[in-house]
Parts: structure tokens; C-alpha cells; sequence
């Protein structure tokens, strides 16, 4: 398994959904220097090279009617299929709830490249269809999250 894809859709999945207010807050006080940390520890731990730097990493905090949205934008070096371009952490204001999405790299031959909204959800992915940098992303993931 690619040390990138596992820690995107596995490692980090599991710490949030271990303790999802403990991540939020990181990410809420430590932003960038939280995850390019997490992402380098996982990499030591597994004994790969670690190529990024923490100014490849962006988080961006936003705001939709009642919830709240972790913007993480990821490297976009050596993105491949599966790979993450986002992953969105949403949250309520009370962080009564709270969800763990993907925008992913897929790849079709007859159509070429298009991004994938994907979600974990109780330790299942699903996914959402595909999406563009033109579409609202937190508007359609508030319509997921408030069902």
C-alpha cells in the first residue's frame, strides 16, 4: 500500500475518529505545523522517505450555516489515482458532529483526470461522485452531513 494513501484514508482517519475533538483543536491551534508533523511521523514510523515540506500543506478554516469546515489541501507532488488533493474535516459549532472527507484524484482512460468526493463514515468509504474546483464543495458536504 503507498505510505501516502495509507496515511490519508487509514492513519489519520483513525486518529481522528479515535478522538475527533482532540484533531479538531490541533488543527484549529497548530494548522499546518499539525499535519505536516502527523504526515512525518507516519512516514519515519514506516521507514519511507518523507518528500514534502510543511509549506506544501495549507489548511484553511470556513464557515456554512451551522457547521464548520478543516480545509486541508494536501501536496499536489506525486498525486496519483486515490490520492487525496483535500481532506475536509466538518464539524458543528457544539462538535456534536463531525465527518472525515476525501477529494480524491481519480482517473478514467476516455475521460482523463476529474476529482472524487468521498467520505469515511463509521470505517467505510463512500463516495459521492465527482466534483470540480468550480463546485461549491462545502455547500454539497453540508447537504451530506445534515442527512
Amino acid at each position: 500500500m503507498d505510505i501516502r494513501y495509507y496515511c490519508e484514508h487509514v492513519a489519520f482517519y483513525k486518529l481522528f475518529s479515535h478522538d475527533p475533538v482532540k484533531v479538531i483543536s490541533k488543527i484549529l491551534t497548530e494548522k499546518e505545523d499539525f499535519i505536516y508533523n502527523y504526515f512525518l511521523h507516519e512516514y519515519d514510523s514506516h521507514q519511507e522517505a518523507f518528500p514534502y515540506q510543511e509549506k506544501d500543506f495549507k489548511v484553511e478554516i470556513k464557515e456554512y450555516d451551522q457547521l464548520e469546515f478543516a480545509i486541508i489541501t494536501m501536496p499536489e507532488a506525486f498525486i496519483k489515482p486515490s490520492l487525496c488533493h483535500k481532506i475536509i474535516i466538518t464539524y458543528s459549532m457544539n462538535l456534536d458532529l463531525y465527518m472525515y472527507f476525501t477529494v480524491e484524484d481519480g482517473y478514467d482512460p476516455l475521460f482523463g483526470k476529474y476529482n472524487i468526493l468521498g467520505a469515511w463514515i463509521e470505517g467505510s468509504h463512500m463516495t459521492f461522485g465527482t466534483i470540480n474546483d468550480n463546485d461549491k464543495i462545502e455547500e454539497k458536504i453540508y447537504n451530506i452531513a445534515m442527512c
